[in-house]
């Protein structure tokens, strides 16, 4: 662990642990550069080996990831208890999914997107760079101050 400024606790990840983190993840935010506009998207994803993989329809998304240029994909979450959080971030060329060289799990060949609509491209972002890191989180009246009871509006 290292400390930050304000003096807690952050646990950089091993790559193992990023991984383990994105595969029991399914929603994620990927951000791309649309000429010179970053773009962020919400997108549900799967996990084949080491390939991050995705569905998306003809559009902007498409053209960004497409053009040759690095995007970046975040997943964050909590433990059951809310005490902790993480946040794992991939770097990586998008390219489209190829059939012949890469596979979809089982249980995620059919993973649906959200949004309405046919999103017949699968996207793969295979990383070139991945980072995690993992930390407490302080109680809640650290982040807000006390409620103040004596108001009158009560």
């Amino acid at each position: 662990m290292t400390d930050s400024p304000a003096g807690s606790q952050t646990e950089i990840l091993a790559a193992d642990e990023c991984w383990k983190y994105l595969r029991s993840s399914y929603i994620g935010r990927l951000a791309v550069i649309n000429g010179d506009v970053p773009e962020i998207f919400p997108v549900n994803f799967s996990v084949a080996g080491e390939i991050l993989v995705f569905r998306t329809a003809p559009g902007t998304k498409l053209r960004a990831l497409l053009s040759g240029a690095v995007a970046a994909f975040e997943v964050d979450g909590l433990n059951p208890y809310a005490t902790e959080v993480w946040s794992v971030v991939a770097k990586g060329r998008p390219e489209p999914f190829d059939e012949t060289r890469m596979s979809l799990p089982d249980a995620d060949a059919d993973r649906e997107p959200w949004q309405p609509g046919i999103k017949d491209h699968l996207v793969a972002l295979t990383p070139t760079d991945l980072s995690g890191r993992r930390f407490a989180v302080r109680s809640r009246t650290r982040w807000w101050p006390p409620v103040d009871f004596s108001a009158d509006w009560l």
